[in-house]
């Protein structure tokens, strides 16, 4: 299969971001949401609502109502500031597959974050308090390094839920332009149902298992030695 390594690199950076981007905005908006202010069950309510709609759906509502450069806010955003839309689509399939799969997926970061941020003792939160920890010291050096286990849980179960993620693909991109959005389950599907070449497909879907349960385990072992050293 001639375009398999373009296809491997563009799933790997795809997945890599998308983690990258919904474990750092993940932690900031978790960090947001553990304050007692006034409407914050309905600010979570809302925060984590992407994460319960179905993947198609969402990508339909995004191409048609968003992406769309004639009816979507995107092209009446452009068009108000006198700029000519461009189908982002078609000329930036990448960064749009990003978008979308951080959008649905950031969600699973910050509820499992938060979790950890309120398994925090308020003890503790206290006593930085009383010894005058300011706000980067007290979040980055203190509550961190004690939801690091929670943030690696989210990124090692986030990488099996967005490495095998084709739904917002199919109804947005459909993989193109040509193979330009392609990632590796999407190249299964295609084997299977427009090339009807299922041997082919086999091969590609055991890579891919493979490259999952690889990244997984590293991620294991990293949590497994954090445990051992702590305990």
């Amino acid at each position: 299969l001639p375009a398999f390594y373009t296809i491997l690199w563009q799933t790997v950076l795809i997945t890599g971001v998308t983690l990258v981007l919904c474990s750092v905005f993940g932690f900031l908006l978790a960090l947001l949401m553990d304050h007692p202010i006034p409407g914050i069950n309905i600010a979570r309510t809302l925060m984590l609502g992407p994460f319960f709609v179905m993947s198609t759906a969402s990508g339909v509502i995004w191409k048609t109502t968003i992406f769309n450069t004639t009816f979507g806010w995107y092209g009446a955003i452009a068009r108000f500031f006198g700029q000519q839309p461009v189908d982002l689509l078609s000329y930036y399939p990448v960064a749009v597959i990003i978008v979308l799969f951080t959008w649905q997926w950031m969600p699973f970061f910050i509820l499992v974050i938060l979790a950890g941020l309120q398994g925090i003792p308020n003890d503790l939160v206290d006593s930085m308090k009383i010894d005058g920890v300011n706000w980067f010291q007290g979040t980055f050096k203190i509550k961190l390094p004690l939801i690091m286990n929670h943030m690696r849980v989210a990124i090692m179960l986030g990488l099996v839920f967005i490495i095998k993620e084709f739904g917002l693909i199919l109804v947005t991109t459909a993989g193109g332009p040509g193979t330009r959005s392609y990632t590796l389950p999407y190249l299964v599907y295609m084997q299977v149902f427009n090339a009807n070449n299922v041997g082919r497909a086999g091969a590609v879907a055991v890579m891919t298992v493979v490259l999952t349960l690889a990244l997984v385990n590293l991620l294991y072992r990293s949590i497994k030695k954090q445990n051992q050293k702590y305990s």
